[in-house]
């Protein structure tokens, strides 16, 4: 069995997440307009550190449920989602604004559902 109060926790850090990137982006209408000034920049680098945030946490929890837990919600794609964080952790340099601008646009809400989904199952 898990810790469920701590994977309740680990659930939390990834909704705030969520939502200070979501709040961040607002402005952000295509993915250049991370590049357009060094406050979009900042916007950016604060999205890819909550991203990076958002993987280690799900990384974490699978870990601590041994795969189990996650399994049961296959329409997130949870191998990408800690590739993601491994990219950003390991190869900060190569992070696409491409790339997080799509999965911040398409991916994070459905994310967010699902964890909530999470949170009221456990």
């Amino acid at each position: 069995m898990f810790d469920k109060e701590r994977v309740l926790e680990r659930c939390d850090l990834i909704i705030e997440s969520i939502d200070l990137i979501m709040q961040w982006s607002e402005s952000i209408q295509l993915p250049n307009d991370f590049l357009r000034s060094p406050e979009s920049v900042l916007i950016f680098d604060g999205c890819v550190m909550r991203l990076q945030v958002i993987g280690e946490n799900i990384k974490k929890i699978d870990e601590c449920t041994n795969g189990e837990l996650l399994s049961n919600y296959p329409e997130i794609p949870w191998r990408k989602v800690i590739a993601l964080r491994n990219i950003i952790s390991h190869e900060y340099a190569n992070v696409d604004e491409d790339i997080v601008f799509a999965v911040i646009k398409q991916s994070l809400l459905p994310l967010k559902n699902t964890v909530l989904k999470i949170c009221d199952t456990l």
